[in-house]
Parts: structure tokens; sequence; C-alpha cells
């Protein structure tokens, strides 16, 4: 399997595409890098406090 950045466009891209084992592919690839990364939200919620807390002390 090649792999795909998954970029909103490429995922709408790949919705309007048709090609049903390529939707497959790309969901199973999705979740898959879901699993890995973890809860990006979450991460990325701390990463704006760390952010905040170093402008105002900076």
């Amino acid at each position: 399997m090649t792999a795909v950045l998954l970029y909103a466009a490429t995922i709408h891209e790949c919705s309007a595409s048709g090609d049903l084992e390529r939707m497959k592919a790309l969901v199973q690839q999705a979740e898959e890098w879901l699993r890995e990364a973890g809860d990006v939200s979450a991460a990325l919620e701390l990463l704006k406090l760390e952010i905040t807390k170093l402008e105002r002390n900076g």
C-alpha cells in the first residue's frame, strides 16, 4: 500500500472518486494513523496552553 497524506482534500477527492477499493484502503490507513497518533486534539490543546504560558512569561 502506498502512503497517502491524510489531508481533508485527499479524503474528499477519494470520496468523490467512486473507487470503492481506494476508499476502503484510505479508511484503513486513516484508522491506523489515528491509532498510532493517539488523541491529537488533546495534544494540540496542551500545546496551545504551553504557548499561552510562554507568551505571558516572555
